[in-house]
């Protein structure tokens, strides 16, 4: 109850992948952006969000095909100017960029509060949106890259 949920487009090289919108009373709006490349009516599914979560494989100047990276991560941003952004499901290049630095240029070229997840991340939704730590100590994939 108070919820309704949305399937969205994406455009993917699975043609099944599939976005989430969720609406919650109290709330308002967030979604969940799949792998997914920048398509040209993305402001129709993802626009009004108080939260955007994307899935952001590839850093800043190195696209593959079906998969965003930094640049559309801000053009889609800039289309849709949710309340805040959250930049996920990050591969090698990206790891080794950096998604902190990555969302802090999302953040500089939108103005939109922008954050890159992490393990275990929880983020609450409230009046505030928070984005807080792990609920438990783990390895995280950065102890696999330390010499």
């Amino acid at each position: 109850d108070g919820i309704n949920v949305t399937a969205c487009k994406a455009v993917h090289s699975d043609p099944d992948a599939v976005g989430f919108r969720f609406e919650v009373k109290g709330f308002g709006g967030f979604a969940y952006m799949p792998d997914s490349e920048y398509f040209s009516d993305v402001s129709k599914f993802y626009s009004g969000l108080r939260l955007l979560i994307l899935s952001v494989l590839r850093p800043s100047g190195q696209p593959w095909e079906g998969h965003m990276t930094t640049d559309n991560a801000i053009k889609i941003i800039e289309e849709t100017r949710p309340e805040m952004a959250l930049i996920t499901h990050f591969g090698m290049q990206m790891i080794l960029r950096g998604p902190e630095k990555e969302a802090e240029l999302i953040e500089k070229r939108t103005g939109v509060p922008t954050k890159a997840a992490f393990d275990g991340m929880r983020v609450i939704l409230g009046k505030e949106i928070v984005f807080g730590g792990r609920l438990r100590k783990g390895r995280d994939l950065s102890s696999f890259l330390q010499p």
